[in-house]
């Protein structure tokens, strides 16, 4: 028989909507510091103490609470943000829920004291389980100081799933990161058991704030996005292509300056890095959309993490578009290396690169200890750049060591001499007190992608028809997804059609990838068709970095000087040249100084 139907009780309530969103220690900093915000706060400690427990102390100068409304603070459903159900729709504030107090007390002791401009003393309020103790009279300075004592002691299933003191501790630090970068003219002091772990003065620009929290060089690598459209607006900063990290700690996007985790967000910044990183790396991006209020719902989410767009798709293809946009234009700004095209022998002149029988003139015995030779594996990328083995970079990385493109502001430039090749592979230049490698199947990789793109925006690529159509063997989802997309399959110069259940019939190619191994590169370009699940846009260009993969100069073919120059003024002539499609950074610099350093000069 089932249980009777009964009516919880207000603890048992209050105990639920406090799991919804006071998960541990760091949601209550959370709430307390948005409450300060929205006090209009100029500075906020948060002083943290788990040598003995979790006890939370979070003050701040704000315009505090009357005396007389103290206790109404700590009511659940009690706000001054709003009045109708219709201000929902229109927020501008952090604390609308009007709970985060007595969400907190809930599950926790509070002892609460203010005081406002006018008051000439403070006063004090306590509430332990359900019991408000006070308000009395109590010594204060102007704002409000919020003290959470005995976190889940009532509680022991929420406390039973906490992670360990330096895992809770290190979210709390993360919050408090992220409310220093949504307002970087604010003060905010971490203390963790009386000592004073993380200090931010506040700053007057957002980049600055970016230096305090992930260093000088990262901020210093960022280019900066400052876009509308359409009652939306996109301003922040975003590293430069090629420049990634092997976790995505380093990015923060905020909706009208409130952080979230949304995914859909977060999907359409990584789509506009889609060509610029290796797999498995993340950008650096703080970004902040402005969004007509009545077009997002941020009540999806307890601890209001996730928003809801009434235009979504808008919205992506906005953030999309703009960061796509700065990241290529951004990247092409801070490069500063471009080749002269002087004394270009007539052997390099409009041959192939990596044609010439030429041997590995800086090093031989280098070139040979490699145990490379033309002709190596067409997937083959440079070693140290898959990304299980590309260390990911931290904040006291040189800005030197960037990806640098090889074409840049006119006039302003040096001119790169190129000295050498070394493990058949890398080109070797100076220019000044600087060193440059590029990676010469990057470099020309993105070359031919750029040719590529350049003439499928103005018409179509070109085909080459083959003399005798070659069949190629692939599955029966391959086969099918190709026969889906044949319009944008032509459109990249391809021309391939089913022929039969597990086959298909290849008839013309681009012409940039007629001399190359075709076999191996259809069932590639089938298998990127059947698992891209991209749009016609993004599909293209997909097409077109498979093609430049597989045609490019591949690492083990050796270079004499001239070709390696022509190779290196025609991807200087592109407009884009930081990184291969597939995020390889093209060309890596060293200082004069730091090679100095090596060595102990």
């Amino acid at each position: 028989m089932p249980d009777s139907i009964t009516l919880l009780a207000d603890s048992v309530v209050a105990g639920i909507a406090a799991g919804e969103v006071i998960e541990r220690p760091a949601s209550v900093v959370k709430e307390l510091i948005e409450n300060s915000l929205d006090a209009d706060a100029g500075r906020v400690e948060v002083d943290y103490d788990d040598s003995g427990g979790v006890s939370i102390t979070v003050s701040d100068d704000g315009c505090g609470i009357a005396a007389d409304q103290i206790k109404l603070a700590l009511t659940r459903h009690a706000t001054s943000k709003l009045c109708r159900l219709e201000d929902l729709q229109s927020l501008g504030t952090f604390g609308f829920r009007g709970e985060a107090l007595a969400s907190i007390a809930a599950v926790a002791t509070v002892e609460l004291t203010t005081r406002t401009r006018a008051d000439v003393a403070g006063v004090r309020v306590m509430v332990r389980g359900s019991q408000v103790e006070g308000p009395r009279a109590a010594a204060s300075q102007r704002g409000t100081r919020v003290r959470v004592g005995d976190l889940f002691a009532g509680v022991p299933a929420r406390k039973k799933f906490l992670k360990s003191a330096a895992a809770e501790y290190g979210r709390v630090v993360e919050v408090l990161r992220r409310f220093a970068l949504a307002r970087p003219e604010l003060h905010f002091t971490l203390k963790r058991n009386g000592k004073t772990t993380l200090e931010l003065p506040g700053m007057g620009d957002l980049r600055g704030r970016i230096g305090q929290i992930w260093g000088i060089e990262v901020a210093s690598s960022l280019c900066e996005i400052d876009t509308a459209y359409d009652g939306s607006v996109l301003k922040g900063y975003v590293s430069t292509a090629g420049v990634s990290y092997g976790s995505a700690r380093r990015i923060s996007i905020f909706v009208n300056r409130r952080w979230l985790r949304d995914r859909t967000l977060f999907r359409a910044l990584m789509e506009a890095y889609g060509g610029y990183l290796l797999k498995g790396r993340y950008p650096a991006a703080c970004l902040f959309l402005g969004h007509q209020p009545q077009e997002v719902d941020v009540n999806v989410h307890p601890a209001k993490l996730e928003v809801r767009f009434a235009r979504p798709d808008k919205v992506v293809r906005f953030l999309v578009e703009s960061v796509g946009g700065a990241v290529r234009d951004g990247s092409r700004q801070l490069g500063r290396w471009r080749v002269e095209d002087r004394a270009i022998g007539a052997q390099a002149r409009g041959t192939r690169y990596g044609s010439s029988s030429g041997g590995g003139w800086l090093d031989e015995s280098l070139a040979a200890s490699a145990g490379t030779s033309a002709g190596a594996d067409p997937d083959q990328v440079p070693a140290g750049y898959r990304p299980s083995s590309v260390p990911a970079l931290d904040e006291h990385q040189e800005p030197s060591q960037e990806p640098l493109a090889l074409g840049g502001l006119e006039g302003t430039l040096g001119v790169l001499d190129v000295v050498g090749q070394v493990f058949a592979g890398y080109i070797v230049c100076q220019e000044g007190d600087s060193l440059l490698l590029v990676d010469q199947h990057a470099a020309h990789e993105r070359l031919l992608f750029e040719k590529m793109m350049a003439s499928y925006n103005s018409g179509g690529v070109e085909s080459q028809p083959l003399l005798m159509p070659l069949t190629v063997r692939v599955d029966a989802e391959a086969v099918a997804a190709v026969a889906g997309c044949r319009r944008e399959l032509e459109a990249g110069g391809w021309s391939i059609e089913p022929f039969g259940e597990q086959d298909l019939m290849v008839r013309a190619v681009p012409v940039l990838v007629a001399g190359s191994e075709l076999t191996g590169l259809v069932e590639r370009l089938a298998v990127d068709v059947r698992d891209s699940g991209a749009g016609a846009g993004r599909l293209v260009e997909n097409l077109a970095a498979t093609a430049a993969c597989h045609a490019a100069v591949k690492v083990g073919t050796r270079m004499d000087r001239d070709t390696a120059r022509k190779l290196l003024v025609d991807a200087a002539e592109v407009s884009f040249s930081a990184c291969c499609p597939h995020g390889r950074p093209v060309g890596r610099s060293l200082s004069r100084s730091q090679v100095e350093r090596m060595f102990g000069r």
